[in-house]
């Protein structure tokens, strides 16, 4: 027995994106047609330091300190 909504079932969100959508508020977002960052890599708990560091050009030496497995 299937365990959740039934398939004929639509919360206010999916009814709220679904309308968004027939009118065209996603069409023109930034990265529109472009791969997701990250997506397909290994799991990287420290990907938002790394994302950050690169964000904020920070140079330092612990960039060069740490360990890359990090």
């Amino acid at each position: 027995m299937p365990i959740g909504p039934p398939s004929d079932f639509e919360t206010n969100v999916d009814r709220i994106i679904r309308e968004a959508m027939a009118i065209g508020e996603f069409d023109d977002l930034p990265g529109r047609g472009k791969p997701i960052a990250g997506a397909g890599t290994v799991d990287d708990e420290y990907w938002w330091v790394r994302e950050w560091v690169k964000r904020s050009q920070v140079e330092t030496d612990l960039e060069s300190e740490m360990d890359p497995a990090i």
